[in-house]
């Protein structure tokens, strides 16, 4: 009988010394025990290397280094790393027991597919309120072909980048992949500060891999208050990056067919900046955004958001 496959976990961790150990109890929770757990320190000033000591079960790994980016440590800790398949768990997140037992009997039965995912609940600390993450994703799914599977898994057999694009339904602690997809296609982007798994998920879907999900919920993912918000300029313009970055390996792929696919996501960041530099007072740059917008599709929505953008700013002013 196969011996059974190691799962490489790694885990980028940066100034969650409070969190950091509920995470790491949810992979020795795991009812699959063949697996290694890479933690990689990036640069914490707090008590992370204090925890990191008390970790002593031998198939934990500490690596550490200054700060750097989480794609530049993913990368560096795959480097590392010895399974021939991958899991990802961020430092504030907590898997189900029975994540990894779940997810390697399907890819053990199915080796045709190289990447799966699953379900999550999406938990707001501050709001004290939960909801279900593909509940939350649903048009990106709806736009997805799939086909069932004896294991209550759906193999996706088309519509990847169409459903990425209108909604990234992809929670990336969830995900594991076969060793080989990470090699062919390269690793995170470390050009990217934001969105860079979405930047992979569509590299990997140009580059022709096999995709299945589950709806089995996998995932606690947590929400912490002071977390970076996904409506301020830093991120939207983070986001634009990383479209841009998914638009060019559309064109090194020669795919440049799967661009107008972005059009939808351009047109939506480019209004949330609207709103966003109108919240600062930088009324011109909320004009430039609405501009740019349009290049993406007019629509009566975009002229909407300018006049809320616009009327927010004078009640501001006003007060």
């Amino acid at each position: 009988m196969p011996a059974e496959p190691l799962v490489s976990i790694l885990l980028p961790t940066f100034n969650r010394a409070h969190l950091l150990p509920r995470a790491v109890e949810s992979v020795l929770q795991q009812s699959y025990p063949d697996w290694e757990l890479l933690i990689w320190d990036d640069g914490s000033s707090d008590e992370t290397q204090a925890v990191l000591s008390s970790f002593m079960d031998p198939r934990i790994r500490i690596f550490s280094g200054k700060n750097r980016g989480k794609p530049y440590v993913i990368n560096r800790a795959f480097s590392c790393s010895n399974g021939d398949l991958i899991a990802f768990l961020d430092d504030d997140d907590q898997w189900l027991p029975d994540k990894l037992k779940v997810q390697v009997s399907f890819l053990q039965s199915n080796p045709d597919v190289d990447l799966s995912f699953g379900n999550f609940r999406n938990v707001d600390i501050a709001a004290n309120h939960e909801q279900d993450g593909f509940a939350q994703s649903a048009v990106g799914l709806a736009r997805l072909l799939t086909t069932p599977t004896s294991a209550g898994f759906k193999r996706i057999t088309n519509g990847w980048l169409e459903g990425l694009a209108a909604d990234n339904f992809i929670a990336m602690d969830t995900v594991i992949l076969r060793r080989v997809l990470m090699e062919k296609i390269g690793g995170f982007n470390e050009n990217l500060a934001c969105a860079e798994d979405f930047e992979f998920w569509w590299r990997a879907g140009l580059a022709g891999f096999h995709f299945a999900y589950t709806d089995e919920v996998l995932l606690v993912r947590n929400k912490y208050p002071g977390s970076l918000s996904s409506s301020c300029v830093p991120t939207l313009t983070g986001t634009l990056r990383t479209l841009d970055a998914c638009a060019e390996a559309s064109f090194q792929a020669g795919r440049e067919e799967t661009i107008r696919y972005l059009r939808p996501a351009y047109r939506n960041t480019w209004q949330n900046l609207m709103t966003a530099y109108s919240r600062e007072g930088d009324l011109f740059r909320a004009f430039q955004a609405f501009t740019s917008a349009n290049r993406y599709g007019r629509k009566p929505g975009t002229l909407r958001v300018l006049f809320r953008a616009l009327s927010d700013t004078a009640l501001g002013k006003a007060k």
